[in-house]
């Protein structure tokens, strides 16, 4: 019995930077949501969205997050899986609100956020036994379904961001995206086809060929992709309720996007023993 919790055991003091985060996060989007005058000029529609999107990390992605430390901290992999995929969802909101949002009374919050965020992702990462993450799945764990899925989503999402660049680019314009935000680029644009859809391909690769690695990275991205699509239907849900235009079609696409990532993340990690 030794042996069977010892992955965990190693990674225990990375569980730790979850009070700090937790706090940081309630502060983030407590004064977000409830302070008047916090964002300065920044562009309406992202005013709009990011209280859409502070609701959710607030009520969904800070509950997970605690919880599942709670359950890492008492030797449950899932547990571990879904506090993982948060953390990646907290490090690639605050990359975002750190470079993109204007300078605000909350700037040191949102680098506290993302330097503790990043370090739990990395230190609890390097410090995984991939194998025996692996040896804890059954075999009724849905591994074509969710490497079909992973690899599905990342197209869905490519497909989507060069429909809007490219166009730009061949015209020698700006993307509408950027245009509307008043930023010099989309960080959403740069974290998915830099760092997220790459990684969502590969990992559909390898959990495709039953590697190690697979198996993990895709109960922390699938964890991630619910969140992130529970945060981006609220933003657009927000949108519409501070005025600003929505595209129904697109509301509907991310609904059934959230739906169907809940729906999946579930069913994978159901065949966690």
């Amino acid at each position: 019995m030794a042996s069977k919790y010892r992955p965990v055991a190693r990674t225990t003091v990375w569980l730790w930077l979850t009070l700090p985060i937790a706090i940081l996060t309630v502060i983030a989007t407590g004064s977000e949501l409830f302070v008047d005058g916090l964002f300065r000029g920044d562009a309406p529609s992202f005013v709009a969205q990011a209280m859409g999107q502070d609701i959710v990390t607030l009520g969904v992605g800070l509950t997970a997050l605690v919880v599942g430390a709670i359950f890492a901290g008492r030797g449950s992999e899932r547990g571990r899986l879904i506090w993982l995929g948060v953390l990646v969802y907290l490090v690639y909101t605050y990359v975002i609100y750190a470079f993109q949002v204007r300078f605000n009374s909350l700037f040191l919050v949102y680098v506290a956020l993302l330097g503790c965020s990043l370090y739990a992702l990395i230190g609890s990462l390097a410090t995984t036994d991939f194998e025996h993450v692996r040896a804890r799945f059954t075999q009724k764990t849905p591994v074509r379904a969710a490497s079909i899925f992973l690899c599905v989503v990342a197209a869905l999402f490519y497909f989507s961001w060069l429909g809007e660049v490219v166009p730009a680019l061949r015209a020698g314009g700006t993307p509408k995206s950027v245009a509307e935000g008043g930023t010099p680029t989309n960080g959403v644009h740069v974290l998915d086809m830099a760092w997220m859809l790459p990684a969502m391909m590969l990992t559909a690769a390898w959990l495709w060929r039953k590697r190690a690695l697979g198996y993990t990275l895709a109960g922390v991205l699938l964890t991630f992709m619910s969140v992130l699509a529970l945060a981006i239907l609220a933003m657009m849900v927000s949108m519409g309720f501070y005025a600003q235009p929505v595209a129904p079609g697109m509301a509907v696409v991310f609904g059934v996007v959230a739906g169907a990532s809940l729906g999946m993340v579930a069913w994978y990690l159901r065949g966690l023993e």
